[in-house]
């Protein structure tokens, strides 16, 4: 125990089951905190217990100074309609009424249900150093309903209906009738309606009112229901008098009849490697064998665990890991595929050497610094003074006792540095360049300047004879026009 913090007192702790099926949270979400409920007036209560909600008709005082009775008669007119004498009533009239005094003289107060699973709470009392505590059944939010709104408007709507009717009044014409067969329902679509919310609502609507008696707080009747929030089994301070073996059998009883036993999923050696080592990230081989277990839930032998290691894990300095392709199968900000080469190379250079340096492997793996540094955690650890090593010491006896395994692993570590060193020739490579093409090319200028035009002889000898026609003609016009100038 921490010196520092030390126990100040101890508090026994008892369960009361009397009320656990009755026991419910009242709460008003919109009422100020500090106004209690002693001068409250209340003057109906009803519940729907299977639907745990609860109304309640609280009275106001309507000769208050703060209370307007204009107003609250105008909203008990608009509500109800004019009042009937007080000698002549009709009851079913009256008893649909929701103000019957004439004037707005209570409120009601609904409940709705904001939490659905209470298994989990419980009141609590604390009284003579002991804490008693009693499960509840619900809780239940009580709000203002202003319902009385509703029927002012479907009252208005009525009136204006009856005066439409009464300016109207025409015969009734003969409609179209449409008839509809409804299909055969399944049981799916029958419970998809029955947990629809107009199904809901129905069946809340359907329930009807149950009349419920209100005790106030210092009523006789209040105080003895209050004493059952205590529990009565005091005898020791302690509620667990089974033994540790009974009490685990009360919390996980045991199936007996096979029947009931859910079936068991099989894995296979492979997959309970891969999760092991994924889980483990490095382990020796005795440890690993330790964790196996065939189908009969005996330990497997040390041949067929080493030929189902060769299809999952590898093998580094007698150590054994999951492939680097088991790891990085999600999509990250690196690909995965020169996650798995890069961690390949990791892993081989441990073949190599006993300490890495983690700068000279991201300059060769060219990842960013988080992504080495993810990589390395997966299998080695940090040493100050030396540099990154393996997480275990290597298992020299392994390498001793299967040397055939630790050559397949090596050539298998060599092929794998050969494809990375691949890679990154080609990374290295240059692009192609396309070379320029050497032809001749046709300049812009001699693609736009138009050719000279060259003419025939017969065309030049036709071109020369239209003009001297042309002039012949211009000759003779202006002759007779000068000729007719002088004979005016």
């Amino acid at each position: 125990m921490d010196e520092e913090d030390p126990v100040v007192q101890e508090i026994p702790v008892y369960l009361s089951q009397a009320l656990s099926e009755h026991l419910y949270i009242y709460q008003y979400p919109v009422r100020p905190a500090n106004r209690d409920w002693k001068d409250i007036k209340v003057i109906n209560a009803s519940i729907k217990p299977k639907n745990q909600l609860v109304r309640m008709e609280i009275g106001l005082d309507t000769y208050s100074e703060k209370y307007c009775p204009s107003k609250g008669e105008q909203i008990a007119l608009n509500t109800d309609g004019p009042q009937e004498s007080k000698y002549i009533k009709d009851k079913e009239k009256e008893r649909s009424q929701y103000f019957r005094n004439g004037i707005m003289d209570k409120i009601v107060y609904e409940s709705s249900s904001p939490c659905l699973e209470t298994k989990h709470y419980a009141v609590a009392i604390l009284q003579d150093k002991e804490l008693h505590c009693t499960p509840i059944k619900g809780i239940c939010q009580l709000r203002p309903s202003y319902s009385y709104f509703d029927k002012q408007d479907k009252r208005k709507i009525d009136k204006s209906k009856a005066e439409n009717s009464d300016d109207e009044e025409k015969e009734s014409e003969p409609q179209q009738v449409t008839v509809k067969f409804s299909r055969a329902e399944t049981d799916v679509a029958k419970k998809a309606r029955e947990k629809s919310y107009e199904s809901i609502s129905q069946k809340i609507a359907n329930e009807p009112w149950y009349d419920a008696f209100w005790r106030k707080l210092d009523d006789d009747h209040a105080d003895l229901e209050r004493l059952k929030l205590f529990s009565s089994t005091t005898s020791d301070g302690s509620a667990l008098t089974l033994g540790a073996t009974e009490y685990i059998n009360t919390l996980v009883p045991s199936l007996t009849d096979e029947a009931e036993m859910p079936p068991v999923k099989k894995t296979s050696l492979q997959d309970q490697i891969k999760e092991i080592l994924l889980n483990a990230k490095l382990m020796t081989f005795n440890e690993l064998r330790s964790l196996v277990r065939n189908d009969e839930g005996s330990f497997v032998s040390e041949s067929a665990l080493l030929a189902a290691l060769g299809g999952v894990a590898c093998c580094v300095r007698g150590l054994w890991t999951a492939r680097s392709q088991q790891m990085y199968t999600r999509p990250a900000p690196a690909p995965p595929r020169l996650m798995c080469a890069a961690r390949d190379h990791v892993l081989y250079l441990f073949t190599q050497h006993s300490y890495v340096d983690r700068r000279k492997i991201a300059a060769a793996v060219r990842l960013p610094a988080q992504e080495v540094l993810e990589i390395l955690r997966s299998v080695a650890k940090l040493n100050p003074q030396t540099g990154w090593e393996l997480l275990l010491p290597p298992d020299s006896a392994f390498e001793a006792k299967y040397p055939e395994v630790i050559q397949r692993q090596n050539l298998y570590w060599e092929a794998c540095q050969r494809q990375f060193n691949e890679m990154l020739i080609g990374e290295n490579l240059p692009k192609r360049q396309r070379k320029k093409s050497q032809r001749d090319s046709i300049s812009s200028d001699s693609m736009l300047s138009p050719r000279p035009r060259n003419y025939s002889v017969s065309e030049d000898d036709d071109r020369k004879r239209k003009i001297k026609m042309a002039s012949g003609s211009k000759r003779t016009r202006n002759m007779s026009s000068s000729s007719a100038q002088d004979a005016t």
